[in-house]
């Protein structure tokens, strides 16, 4: 998912101890009987409950409703109030300091998302707002084997699990490239399992296809630069990375990440083969359709992109993964997201029950096709024709073996991804020299890795 950055924290909650959470949530879990094999618990209790969420809630069909349409008309015995969170300028990190506030108020409501992709279930789980799940799905017997494993290791911390997978994919681990474009410059694109398939000869096609299209103002890419999310794919490619594993050190000037920076920085400044900006009222996908760019930086979720905007077909286009590492993995980075429980609800049997509604097949499948959220976190919705596309079944192969993401470790994960467009821009657009540039953006990010946690 795409992430703007511009987001405002508001006070600090009280965290209420664990040991008080995990009696109150084995007193709360004892109350039911025998649950089905699946983890649904039969003849829930009378309830009322309250779902509070941004995700899907407008402009893209009726996907609140109808869970919880479909979630009552299994349980008549539970009430589920749908609170769409209103986000102002249709920026979701508007959506956290509400939900915050509420909870703060003592008003939010009990099943929620705080995505741990946008650092938000992190501070969740400090500030006491969210209860772990571990009891109820041990008591259940809830089988986690239903998901790809990386997106139920993205629910846990501190050795406990806080909640289901929501939206999820790989990052921006791909290309998408114009099939006829590429011909005319009179390049031939390997296929992306043979030995041919390097990143010294996507260069040289992006070099190629680009000095063939600059007679028509064009570029040879379009990449998702210089976002933190662009930076770790391109450091992941060259065996390197931008944070180290304990996420306390920004390892932009290592030699592996280095070779990934000086990669994307050349083509952009020695080759002049990367479009910085697409002309006014074209975005990434219609700018590809009119010829501007060859190649396109995308994930998974970029092939839903395009076919939407390439309705007419007029665009013939192909994806591929980037070449594989030493290591085997091919570079990628988890991104997801996660429903949560209301440490504080009257109601978790009827909340947990919800939760795994929204997780299922079903729910999974709605949250893509009404939701119109990259919902990637289940392998059994992949037979759906939803995902038939020869082009998004590509990146199939991610989701099976995708690389985790390195969180900061002091949490700051907004200030973090805010200093790679600060310092990153002038950098990427060669304002600045690639050396010096690229010091000063590491010693910057550095900076934010050394204040103390939030």
């Amino acid at each position: 998912m795409r992430i703007n950055t511009n987001f405002s924290r508001r006070g600090v909650l009280a965290t209420a101890g664990a040991a008080g959470g995990a009696a109150l949530l084995a007193a709360c879990g004892a109350q039911q009987g025998s649950t089905a094999q699946s983890g649904t618990p039969k003849g829930l209790a009378p309830a009322s409950i309250s779902w509070e969420t941004f995700r899907g809630a407008s402009g893209v069909g009726t996907y609140g409703d109808e869970m919880v349409k479909t979630f009552q008309e299994k349980n008549p015995n539970v009430k589920v109030e749908y609170r769409a969170i209103g986000l102002d300028s249709g920026n979701q990190q508007s959506a956290y300091p509400k939900m915050l506030a509420a909870a703060q108020a003592g008003t939010l409501g009990d099943v929620h998302a705080w995505d741990p992709s946008h650092w938000q279930m992190y501070q969740a789980v400090r500030r006491g707002i969210i209860q772990p799940l571990d009891q109820l799905i041990a008591r259940d017997k809830y089988d986690l084997n239903q998901f790809y494993k990386q997106f139920i290791e993205y629910q846990k911390w501190e050795g406990k699990i806080w909640g289901l997978p929501s939206w999820g994919w790989t990052s921006q681990d791909g290309l998408l490239y114009n099939t006829e474009l590429v011909q005319q410059a009179g390049v031939t694109v390997p296929a992306q399992n043979s030995a041919d398939w390097t990143m010294a000869k996507i260069y040289d096609m992006i070099v190629k296809v680009g000095k063939f299209v600059e007679r028509t103002q064009g570029f040879g890419i379009k990449t998702t630069m210089p976002s933190a999310t662009s930076v770790t794919i391109w450091a992941r490619a060259f065996d390197g990375d931008n944070l180290s594993a304990d996420g306390k050190k920004s390892t932009m000037t290592e030699a592996n990440t280095k070779a990934g920076m000086r990669w994307i920085y050349d083509l952009a400044n020695k080759e002049r083969v990367v479009a910085f900006a697409n002309d006014p009222g074209l975005n990434d996908q219609t700018a590809m359709i009119a010829g501007k760019f060859a190649f396109l930086q995308v994930g998974s979720l970029g092939v839903f992109d395009m076919n939407r905007a390439n309705s007419s077909g007029s665009l013939k286009f192909k994806s591929t993964l980037l070449p594989k590492r030493k290591d085997g993995k091919r570079p990628s980075q988890l991104r997801g997201g996660t429903w949560n429980m209301n440490k504080v609800t009257k109601a978790p049997d009827a909340a947990w029950a919800f939760i795994q509604h929204l997780s299922s097949r079903e729910g999974i499948l709605k949250f893509n096709t009404i939701g119109g959220n990259g919902a990637l976190v289940r392998p059994d919705i992949m037979t759906d024709d939803y995902f038939k596309d020869p082009n998004f079944r590509v990146f199939l192969e991610n989701f099976e073996n995708v690389m985790p993401a390195i969180v900061p470790a002091n949490f700051r994960g907004t200030e973090f991804e805010a200093a790679f467009g600060t310092f990153g821009t002038p950098w990427y657009k060669g304002e600045v020299g690639f050396e010096d540039g690229l010091n000063t953006w590491n010693t910057e990010v550095q900076k934010i890795l050394d204040m103390p946690p939030i």
